[in-house]
């Protein structure tokens, strides 16, 4: 099947209309259970910007939130910024445009400062999986203790975004509510996907995945921390 071509808008969350978080909800829906739209909103509220993904006729499918974080470790500040919900329709698994566009506007607020954050929470493996696929270090990971300055980067998001649900021994959030989770076929884990190291690494880093537990993951947004096929296909040149 002809992947269709998809176009991507970056967004600040502030402008976003009634009828594409309407819609953004909707596509939300599809793909995971025990979701609420009160929720949904009041987590978009917190986040700054929003990349939507388009057909050429217009329609919704995918998005990702995005947050910028500063919080301070031992007297430092520490930047970075946050991935919040995040959907691509099935039907268009493979398309780059997403992260493309992520790279575009990340990589940009990244270059006013010295070092520079993703935090990426996982509750799914294609999720956790982009991190081997992009760069070329990332934490944590099957071949390496996360060192522990990196750890301690890590401990600290954690404690700032989650005080109450950010377990520090497991590395995970483990929600104390009803938290949204992946609908049953939409990232099943099979015997075969488990011949992949990083999935299996990731489902034992994060056996609660299924009811919904995020794994909280670093890397450092610098060109030079992508594996070369990925600053090629994200950045060009």
């Amino acid at each position: 099947m002809i992947k269709m071509q998809l176009n991507s808008e970056i967004i600040a969350v502030d402008l976003l209309t009634d009828h594409l978080k309407s819609s953004m909800y909707k596509l939300m829906v599809e793909f995971y259970d025990q979701t609420n739209y009160v929720v949904f909103l009041h987590d978009l509220k917190d986040k700054d910007y929003c990349i939507l993904l388009y057909t050429p006729d217009n329609e919704l499918r995918g998005f990702t939130t995005v947050k910028q974080v500063r919080f301070t470790l031992d007297d430092t500040d520490i930047f970075g910024v946050f991935s919040g919900d995040t959907i691509i329709h099935s039907d268009n698994w493979g398309s780059l445009e997403l992260f493309k566009s992520f790279a575009k506007l990340v990589f940009e607020l990244g270059s006013y400062h010295q070092d520079f954050y993703w935090f990426l929470i996982s509750k799914g493996y294609r999720t956790y999986r982009m991190l081997p696929v992009f760069f070329k270090e990332f934490y944590p990971n099957y071949q390496h203790t996360t060192p522990a300055y990196e750890q301690s980067i890590i401990n600290g998001f954690g404690m700032y975004k989650y005080p109450e649900e950010f377990d520090l021994l497991s590395g995970v959030v483990c929600y104390k509510g009803i938290k949204d989770k992946l609908k049953l076929g939409v990232a099943d884990i099979t015997d075969k996907q488990l011949r992949d190291k990083n999935i299996a690494y990731f489902v034992d880093k994060n056996p609660g995945y299924i009811q919904g537990n995020d794994l909280v993951c670093l890397a450092r947004l610098h060109p030079d921390s992508l594996r070369e096929p990925a600053r090629r296909l994200l950045l060009g040149g």
